[in-house]
């Protein structure tokens, strides 16, 4: 079987949407969707296609949905410039929506086209014929369970879209219905049918491990702030079932994770795949790194995504000392020329603004004084990539579930089920004594949780665990949004207020679902304006 990165180059360079190709590539061919001439006549064609469809999901998290989610958590900023995800302002019609919305339907009719051709082929060995669809279906699960979280309502499509009149006209569904039509038989199915592993050739395919975590996220988020929902137990129990039978483990080291030559460490579950210079690269480099910083290509990044100071403080505050703070945030030594990594490029008098330990020079009496004199902020530091050659051909990856956050769903749900128990203290102690020892170096902090918690104060904990050992990863705005109004309007409500902020968040209910593109209401005539979600 071919490597998923090797062939994922073939199907770019063939011009980025499986056409046929008359090179010889590999001795392969690359097909399209839309034909049937020439098209899944063997097995290898069918894993071929398979294989190619993950180009659909390396664009969807490639940039759009990861600003616009990020931005709106309450937990970043752009800086002092407003940004329509900070501020609340954007519209049906904003580009990222529209993108987000469009990639996720592309990857969902690639997937349907699969299915489609391999419950049609004949000849085929039923383990494999089976094992494919189940991973199109697990792509197309998640894409829904995205869809659904992000938009609230959307329309099922479950058979490749040929032609207007065939799959484009659909109109919204519930998000109840999604998850019981879709999104749990998708991942339930792929469960069952998905290998336990892959081989080093086809790292970055989702296994039987993928789909369970990714069902215990689901039922996390069907549960919400229902605390006697039977959703927790089933939530517990996926999560728990990737805990005693799959084989993925904490990496020693927290900063091994953001380590561009250690991709796909044995705590990745689900990691999209982005490869340097092709054309095939990510921009998470530019989107969190600082302009100037040589972190990212074409001498530093965009710094798009900025911490804000109350995370850096809270985190700080919780654990003084803690590994990971080192890991997660850059340090930048304000008028050295490198420190952790840092490597000076523009030649200033006084470095970059960066929180919590920059200084800023105001002109007093034609003299420069260095003081503290506005608002600065933390840059995240898990993406860096100084050897890409333009802003999205960048080698690092994204990790969408790892196993510290099946770690983290467990205890969260564990707890929802029975209360703070030693099992649910046992998975949070391993991240601790992860942080704790993760370079080799013994640390007193964090230090392990007194085992003496209420339900209500263990809930607590994971929420803000979960924030400071995944922060940046795409995790909090999702968090905000099924912990309900209350917790998405107090959280954005307490940053707001911390510090001397130039530009706050804005706070409106609307905006824990965004809003149906103006592009899908004007080409479905089945969604008219009446169906936009409320408030926009």
């Amino acid at each position: 079987m071919k490597n998923i990165k090797l062939v994922l180059l073939i199907v770019l360079a063939a011009g980025m949407m499986f056409q046929s190709c008359t090179d010889n590539w590999l001795e392969e061919d690359v097909f399209d969707f839309k034909t049937d001439d020439n098209f899944f006549k063997t097995p290898e064609d069918a894993n071929l296609a398979m294989i190619g469809t993950y180009k659909y999901l390396a664009d969807l998290y490639r940039i759009s949905m990861i600003e616009m989610l990020t931005q709106n958590s309450g937990a970043f900023t752009k800086g002092k410039k407003s940004t329509a995800w900070m501020t609340g302002a954007y519209t049906p019609a904003t580009k990222e929506i529209n993108s987000t919305w469009l990639e996720s339907y592309t990857l969902i009719n690639a997937c349907n086209d699969i299915i489609y051709r391999l419950n049609r082929m004949e000849g085929i060995d039923s383990t494999f014929q089976k094992s494919i669809i189940a991973e199109a279906r697990f792509l197309r699960g998640w894409s829904y369970f995205n869809l659904v979280r992000i938009f609230r309502r959307v329309p099922i499509k479950l058979e490749p879209t040929s032609s207007i009149d065939k799959g484009i006209m659909v109109g919204l569904d519930s998000a109840d219905v999604i998850y019981n039509k879709v999104i749990i038989p998708d991942l339930e199915f792929a469960k069952t049918y998905l290998p336990e592993s892959r081989l080093a050739s086809n790292t970055g395919r989702v296994t039987k491990g993928t789909a369970a975590a990714a069902l215990s996220k689901v039922y996390i988020t069907m549960a919400g702030i229902d605390y006697n929902s039977g959703y927790w137990v089933k939530a517990r129990d996926e999560a728990k079932w990737v805990i005693d039978n799959c084989s993925y483990e904490l990496v020693s080291d927290f900063g091994d994770l953001w380590d561009d030559n250690n991709k796909n460490t044995k705590e990745s579950i689900f990691e999209v795949q982005y490869i340097r210079n092709i054309n095939t690269g990510s921009g998470y480099a530019k989107i969190f790194t600082p302009s100037g910083s040589r972190f990212a290509a074409m001498g530093g990044g965009w710094g798009r995504s900025r911490c804000t100071q109350k995370n850096y403080d809270d985190f700080r505050n919780s654990y003084p000392g803690d590994y990971r703070l080192e890991k997660t945030f850059l340090q930048i030594n304000v008028k050295g020329d490198s420190y952790n990594g840092y490597i000076r490029y523009k030649n200033t008098a006084n470095g970059l603004n960066i929180y919590p330990i920059a200084i800023y020079p105001t002109y007093v009496d034609k003299k420069f004084n260095y003081q503290k004199s506005k608002e600065y902020y933390p840059y995240v530091g898990k993406w860096k990539d100084p050897d890409a050659v333009d802003n999205f051909n960048a080698d690092n990856n994204f990790i969408v579930i790892r196993y510290a956050d099946v770690l983290l769903m467990f205890a969260e749900a564990e707890n929802e089920v029975n209360g703070p128990s030693g099992e649910a203290y046992d998975a949070i102690d391993m991240i601790l004594d992860r942080a704790r020892n993760a370079d080799g170096t013994p640390r007193e902090q964090p230090a392990d949780w007194e085992r003496t918690m209420s339900k209500e104060e263990f809930r607590d904990k994971v929420w803000n665990e979960r924030r400071f050992e995944l922060l940046g990863e795409l995790q909090l705005w999702f968090d905000l949004v099924r912990k309900g109004w209350d917790k998405f309007r107090t959280f954005k409500e307490e940053d707001n207020e911390y510090g001397d902020k130039e530009i706050k968040h804005g706070i409106y209910e609307k905006n824990m679902y965004y809003p149906i593109p103006t592009l899908e209401i004007s080409a479905n005539d089945a969604i008219s304006v009446e169906d936009q979600n409320p408030g926009y």
